[in-house]
């Protein structure tokens, strides 16, 4: 993920798709971290430096869309975060699991 967010820096795209995906460790998974900051206005500065690096990676790569960015994230691990993410006037959607 890293190389292709850095690589993305300075241009646009007209959509970015971001898929949650664990870190390099293996241990927490990257989009549910960063967007759990974001629905509690919490300081990144205040975070972990791995949630930080996270953060920085995903704005570079949040930027880049001029009409439309979707995060990608398992409904387990976002849905503590749904109201205050929605409240912040997000479009919160859900894919079914049903074939």
């Amino acid at each position: 993920m890293a190389t292709s967010i850095q690589r993305a820096k300075g241009e646009t795209h007209a959509a970015t798709l971001i898929l949650e995906c664990l870190d390099s460790r293996g241990r927490k998974y990257d989009v549910h971290e960063t967007l759990a900051l974001v629905a509690q206005s919490k300081d990144v500065a205040d975070a972990p430096i791995t949630r930080r690096k996270a953060a920085q990676l995903l704005f570079v790569g949040a930027t880049r869309p001029t009409h439309l960015l979707v995060f990608a994230a398992h409904r387990t691990r976002i849905a503590p975060h749904l109201e205050a993410l929605q409240a912040r006037g997000w479009l919160v959607q859900s894919v079914p699991t049903g074939r």
